[in-house]
């Protein structure tokens, strides 16, 4: 027969005021140390986000050395019903920028220059940011962060527009799709579907689910691996291309309609933006 089970020691308030008090000194080392983790961490995280958002924005226009880059942060004023545009060359944080506010009818509400890194004002929303690259003070190009709602959740994008406002490149930069799915909508192939159209196209764009021509994937395919030849094939079936929708991926239209409408809507806004913008940010450099 096996030995009766012995009944538990009572514990008296002092003992249980010593565990409490163990347990919550090591809950508070336990958080004092994971803090100091983030806090020595995150510092590096951003960094290398800027970074490769950097690289992504010369990379997708083409940038070389002599290009200099502005960042435009956009904010909501919810109180004033104001539209709130910071701008500043990118990477300079103490160099001076410009405020421009407009109403939500697109009237100027009042502009003045700001000094390096002046604080924001209080209760703004962050709208998203936009890029202009300029060259010997001219416009160069102009790279716009977009979003919109995926399969799971929302998709990030940063789409490069010419000059013209027609588009240099599309790219995904943060998303929860499925993996072999609603993922393949960050691949080269599929966002090359959308290099080359002019604004007006992007603003017809639908998708389709018919199978994508052979060679039109194949050239898309080569554009991806820049291989030689690549760039010429997608010029050469561009023209016809551009009366045609968006080819989904297999399986994940949903993911795919969410990006053409993110693109849509992402070019559409910058256009009616800038519009307003330029005559006010010409003077940065």
């Amino acid at each position: 027969m096996s030995a009766p089970l012995r009944p538990l020691p009572k514990l008296g308030p002092a003992e249980i005021l010593r565990i409490v008090a163990s347990m919550t000194v090591a809950c508070l080392v336990g958080a004092a140390v994971l803090g100091a983790v983030f806090m020595a961490t995150d510092r590096y995280r951003a960094a290398a986000v800027l970074r490769g958002e950097r690289t992504a924005i010369r990379d997708m226009l083409a940038l070389d050395s002599t290009a200099t880059l502005v960042e435009v942060k956009q904010f909501l004023a919810p109180e004033r019903r104001q539209v709130v545009y910071r701008a500043a060359p990118l990477g300079a944080e103490d160099a001076p920028g410009r405020e421009v506010a407009f109403t939500l009818d697109g009237r100027l509400a009042g502009e003045r220059d700001v000094a390096g890194g002046a604080p924001l004002a209080e209760g703004l929303v962050p709208l998203g940011r936009m890029f202009v690259a300029k060259r010997a003070g001219i416009p160069a190009g102009f790279v716009v962060e977009g979003e919109s709602r995926g399969f799971k959740k929302r998709i990030r994008m940063f789409v490069a527009l010419r000059p013209d406002f027609s588009v240099a490149d599309m790219r995904v930069i943060e998303h929860e799709e499925d993996p072999g799915l609603g993922a393949e909508v960050a691949t080269p192939w599929f966002r090359g579907q959308f290099t080359g159209r002019t604004a007006d196209e992007v603003a017809k764009l639908d998708v389709t689910k018919d199978p994508m021509p052979e060679d039109w994937r194949a050239a898309l395919r080569a554009m991806a691996k820049r291989s030689p030849g690549g760039p010429a094939r997608h010029a050469a079936l561009l023209p016809r291309e551009r009366a045609k929708p968006i080819y989904a991926v297999t399986g994940a239209t949903i993911s795919s309609r969410a990006v053409t409408d993110g693109v849509r809507a992402t070019v559409d806004h910058f256009r009616r933006r800038w519009a307003l913008l330029e005559p006010h940010l010409g003077g940065l450099r």
